[in-house]
């Protein structure tokens, strides 16, 4: 939160009269008896929280698309399940076994690329003929774009914001950051994703191309505020590594294996 509210800090600076900020909306299904509670709690976190919305038992996610919503985040995977097939970018989130230091200053955003920036084709290609019929369906399609993932309008969102300090001469002191971390080889499937990036008019500053190996150790290196994967595997290893990491319920790996997550309270957001 002290990472958005710097972006935003900056924003105002730079655009005084324009409305293009971070807003933050905390959703609950608590009654709204609970509210005083709440501003209560986010006034002695000084966090800067202005919208809320308390459905009473009812679950939030009708009310996302009229909130504008871009990101909507949750430890219940139900709702976040909920959310994905509605068309809104969303993920299960998790906190880290241990802490580790970020940047206040800057916010940093991580993202796997086949299911969550990108469609789950080429893990259908994986799943269904192996890695070596992938790489050569990825040489054969190199140059056409995949289709979009459940997180590529987010991403889209953070591009938007990013191009209001490129426009001002600050893309290097830009207070936000993305990256690409994915399981794919730079060599023989890269080109594509990069590719698929640029067709859509959009980039991250820096992307990361891992051949398999595990994402855990990079992450602890770069100290994203958040990691997003749609395979618990990769988010276990974040989290071990204390990086914040969300789940993201698409596509066919979903089908394979039920991600192992923890009961949730009616109550969890």
């Amino acid at each position: 939160l002290q990472a958005l509210e710097a972006v935003n800090t900056q924003l105002r600076e730079l655009y005084p009269d324009s409305e293009e900020l971070f807003d933050i909306v905390l959703m609950t299904n608590n009654h709204a008896q609970v509210g005083v509670r709440l501003i209560n709690s986010i006034n002695h976190y000084d966090l800067f929280i202005e919208r809320f919305c308390m459905t009473g038992g009812n679950s939030p996610i009708c009310y996302l698309k009229a909130y504008h919503t871009n990101l909507y985040l949750s430890s219940d995977a139900e709702k976040v399940s909920g959310a994905i097939e509605e068309g809104i970018a969303a993920a299960t989130i998790f906190s880290p076994s241990k802490d580790l230091e970020v940047s206040e200053n800057q916010l940093r955003v991580a993202f796997d690329g086949d299911a969550v920036l990108f469609s789950d084709e080429s893990e259908q290609i994986v799943k269904a003929h192996g890695l070596d019929m992938f790489f050569e369906h990825e040489k054969a399609h190199e140059n056409k774009p995949l289709a979009q993932g459940p997180l590529k309008g987010f991403l889209e969102a953070l591009g938007k914001l990013q191009k209001k300090f490129y426009s001002k001469g600050l893309r290097m002191e830009c207070p936000i950051r993305t990256y690409l971390v994915t399981a794919r080889s730079a060599a023989s499937s890269g080109a594509r994703a990069l590719k698929t990036l640029r067709s859509w008019g959009l980039e991250t500053d820096e992307a990361l191309f891992l051949a398999g190996a595990p994402k855990g150790p990079l992450l602890k290196k770069i100290r994203p505020h958040i990691f997003f994967d749609d395979q618990m595997f990769h988010v276990e290893g974040a989290k071990e590594m204390g990086t914040v990491a969300a789940h993201v319920p698409y596509g066919i790996a979903q089908k394979h294996k039920r991600p192992a997550q923890e009961k949730q309270t009616p109550n969890s957001k």
